[in-house]
């Protein structure tokens, strides 16, 4: 039974990675609590006390507008911790997984188009560059696969779905975003994905790892309340209209659809959003 250290087992993606792994593998699991990822000896220890054969980083500070106002912790969790990771994997010779972000391009390629993994990243938000410093750093480990994700939503935290809902709950209307397009992407297709990394072990590098098809945060939004039975209006609003009613909130990019073909040439086939969403519902909703 191959070892696993899976850091950042308690969080959203973590906590449902754990429970699918440790039916097929010897899983270690660390949270905030057991492991500080920025202490460096503590993480060379951690990984020489487990001897993983796959180190997998699902650790982030992913509140995208607190990354605005506490960069510095942002970057030493999202960014210079993965060295630590990453010198760590290499010295016991096992294979990170790390998990970042669509946030790593700037979002301004023409909404016809859509991100390729060799494409140059240019984030413009703090948690974009924080990610990117993460990127670079968890290339260090050589055997590595850093999957880039995108609106991800789960059960076991806090997400866009679930606001969605709770607010569906106490207003009769919605005023969404509707010209920022990418993949929601549930974690539960994140885990597919990771497992089959795992199982396949493909070439080394990056890869864009979302739900099949694109579509904006309104019509996503429209589709909750479909597929919930809510009886919530919904209204467009550009980017600039929500900036003037949120002004704290940090610029999202307008696009964030990433291509999946390397995923697709391995065998790879994440299912679409709208089926993702479907099935969570489900799950949510009981």
């Amino acid at each position: 039974m191959k070892k696993v250290l899976l850091i950042g087992a308690d969080g959203m993606l973590g906590g449902e990675l754990r429970e699918r792994l440790e039916k097929k593998y010897d899983v270690t699991g660390t949270t905030l609590q057991t492991l500080d990822i920025c202490n460096r000896e503590a993480v060379l220890n951690k990984v020489r006390e487990v001897k993983p054969y796959y180190v997998i980083n699902c650790a982030a500070y992913t509140n995208v507008d607190g990354c605005e106002v506490n960069y510095d912790l942002a970057n030493r969790v999202n960014g210079l911790a993965l060295e630590n990771i990453a010198d760590a994997t290499k010295e016991n010779d096992s294979t990170l997984i790390h998990i970042s972000t669509d946030y790593v391009f700037d979002g301004k390629l023409d909404v016809s188009k859509i991100y390729t993994e060799d494409m140059n990243p240019a984030p413009v938000s703090a948690y974009g560059k924080t990610k990117l410093v993460g990127e670079i750093n968890a290339a260090k480990a050589e055997k590595y696969y850093i999957l880039r994700t995108a609106w991800l939503y789960g059960l076991g935290g806090k997400n866009f779905v679930k606001t969605m809902l709770k607010l569906s709950e106490t207003h009769d209307e919605l005023k969404v975003v509707s010209d920022q397009h990418g993949s929601p992407t549930s974690t539960t297709t994140l885990c597919e994905i990771i497992e089959q990394i795992m199982e396949k072990e493909p070439e080394y590098g990056v890869y864009h790892s979302t739900n099949g098809g694109f579509t904006t945060w309104y019509d996503f939004t429209v589709k909750i309340m479909e597929l919930a039975g809510r009886k919530t209006k919904v209204y467009p609003v550009t980017s600039e209209e929500y900036k003037q009613m949120n002004p704290a909130s940090s610029d999202r990019p307008k696009n964030s659809q990433l291509a999946k073909d390397k995923l697709k040439n391995i065998g790879i086939v994440p299912s679409k959003w709208e089926d993702a969403l479907a099935v969570y519902l489900k799950e949510e909703l009981k």
